[in-house]
């Protein structure tokens, strides 16, 4: 389906004495319905938590109606697919060695979160998700490893695919 979204891996891992590289890897999300829809935005992610995504869908290939826009995100809306790219800078052009840290109950995103997840800078992230809700997406910037909070914002890709529920 041209919707989906489709990613191809290659990873390195073990010890370099026995390391193995596995190639060609692939995960795919295919959407299910015309509920799941597309949602792009370069997001600054704060030194406070808060929901990553926000904002309104992309324009599906059906187009829009005159005097209509996109249909808004909700927060009760199910985040079927994401990926996050940390890009390693505040705006898009100065240098950040800062993380972000997501959550996915809604709780606080913190660095110092134990269920926290850490994406560093030039890091990315995906996942294939079945019930979370947008409105338990948190998200805040923090020092590389959780050592401290973040002296500022982070910019980030963020792409998914979102059941409009």
């Amino acid at each position: 389906m041209a919707d989906a979204a489709t990613m191809t891996l290659e990873a390195v891992i073990f010890p370099d004495e026995i390391q193995k590289t596995l190639s060609d890897l692939t995960f795919a999300y295919t959407p299910a319905d015309a509920n799941d829809k597309w949602y792009y935005k370069l997001v600054n992610v704060t030194t406070s938590s808060g929901n990553l995504i926000a904002g309104n869908f992309l324009q599906n290939s059906a187009g829009i109606n005159v005097g209509s826009g996109e249909a808004t995100v909700s927060i009760s809306d199910k985040v079927k697919f994401i990926f996050i790219k940390n890009t390693g800078t505040t705006d898009g052009s100065t240098s950040t060695d800062d993380s972000i840290y997501i959550v996915l109950d809604g709780g606080t995103a913190a660095h110092t979160s134990t269920d926290a997840i850490e994406i560093g800078a030039g890091e990315s992230w995906y996942g294939k998700l079945t019930n979370t809700v947008v409105g338990n997406l948190n998200a805040i910037s923090g020092d590389s490893g959780g050592s401290s909070t973040g002296e500022a914002n982070v910019q980030c890709v963020v792409a998914a695919i979102i059941d409009d529920v």
